[in-house]
């Protein structure tokens, strides 16, 4: 099931989940940056302002010179925050979506009729456990596959065994039970 020698090429396995959950972050850290950035500007501001009044112009020029520090620090620190929280998302919901790209590869190739699918993951995705029991769910069915592809050989058998010492009628009526199980 799990095989740690696998290293996946392609980072963006399901494009749509995994940008909506890097925009969502990023959008989360963007506006969190603007909050702050609004706070800081609205404290600063009417402290300044209420400072410039009192005291001398030097503050104004302070407020000049801290003004844009905070501005721009705090625009580099979403922006920088940003990237590194993209990177990491993107890096742990390919633990998710490769997982669930496997698995719905298998799915597909359980409908064409393939039993016994290759389901290994790495031991670090997620999803292991679904892998597993997937796994099983396919074991069980190809189980009974066999059970019945067994039963209708052996009822095959039986057809013939009747065809040989029957009657014309009959041997009609065991070829019209034939096709009718054929379909099945």
């Amino acid at each position: 099931m799990s095989n740690p020698t696998i290293k996946r090429n392609t980072l963006f396995i399901q494009k749509k989940f995994q940008t909506r959950s890097i925009l969502t972050v990023v959008g989360i850290i963007a506006l969190a940056g603007f909050v702050s950035g609004v706070i800081l500007y609205f404290i600063l501001s009417s402290e300044f302002s209420s400072e410039t009044q009192l005291a001398h112009s030097q503050i104004q020029n302070a407020w000049d010179l801290l003004g844009p520090a905070i501005l721009f620090g705090n625009i580099f620190t979403v922006i920088a925050a940003a990237v590194v929280a993209a990177i990491a998302v993107l890096y742990q919901s390919h633990k998710i979506a490769g997982p669930m790209y496997r698995l719905q590869k298998i799915c597909e190739e359980v409908a064409q009729g393939n039993f016994n699918p290759v389901t290994k993951l790495r031991k670090e995705d997620q999803l292991t456990s679904l892998a597993m029991a997937f796994e099983n769910m396919v074991a069980s069915l190809k189980l009974r596959e066999d059970r019945k592809n067994q039963a209708m050989d052996d009822v095959n058998e039986l057809f013939s065994q009747i065809e040989q010492n029957a009657d014309q009628s009959l041997k009609n009526t065991v070829e019209e039970l034939r096709k009718k199980l054929d379909r099945l």
